[in-house]
């Protein structure tokens, strides 16, 4: 998410908005990311990324709300944009094409670009039949060790 233009500030009190954007994936109600707020400004600039893993890149949507940060009141939803993320790759190899009109206001546009990272799994190059999804992650968290000689961490999981 790199800046927006000409934000709709009617639904702002003062005519100055403070947006910032939150960003879902799929159908998701939970926003994985969130930008800092940009005070004052109807054309913000935020240059804020995030990764995340998608499991499917020819049926993900990725969905850019930008929305008027207010301290007392509920913070209303300015525009958002909603895309496929196969359109937002092929935008990209057009110079000048990662401008994108924002829905539900009187103006704004958001400038955002993607970049697809695939990822490298075992069994996924020999075929699908060889490949097993996996099942959980584990998380080890560390916050103090002290006169450590010799750790053996041995982990096994059999799906079998």
């Amino acid at each position: 998410m790199h800046q927006a233009k000409e934000l709709d500030a009617s639904k702002s009190m003062s005519g100055d908005l403070n947006p910032l954007c939150k960003l879902f994936v799929g159908g998701s109600s939970k926003a994985i990311h969130k930008t800092k707020p940009v005070k004052h400004s109807n054309s913000p600039v935020w240059e804020a990324s995030q990764e995340f893993i998608c499991a499917d890149k020819s049926s993900s949507v990725i969905t850019i709300e930008v929305i008027d940060e207010r301290d007392f009141l509920k913070d209303p939803v300015v525009g958002y944009v909603s895309l496929k993320l196969e359109d937002l790759l092929e935008a990209k190899k057009v110079a000048g094409r990662d401008w994108w009109p924002l829905s539900r206001c009187k103006s704004g546009k958001i400038r955002l670009s993607v970049e697809w990272k695939p990822l490298n799994m075992p069994g996924s190059l020999a075929g699908a039949t060889q490949y097993r999804p996996p099942i959980g992650v584990v998380r080890l968290w560390v916050q103090k060790a002290t006169d450590v000689k010799y750790v053996y961490l041995h982990t096994s999981f059999d799906t079998k």
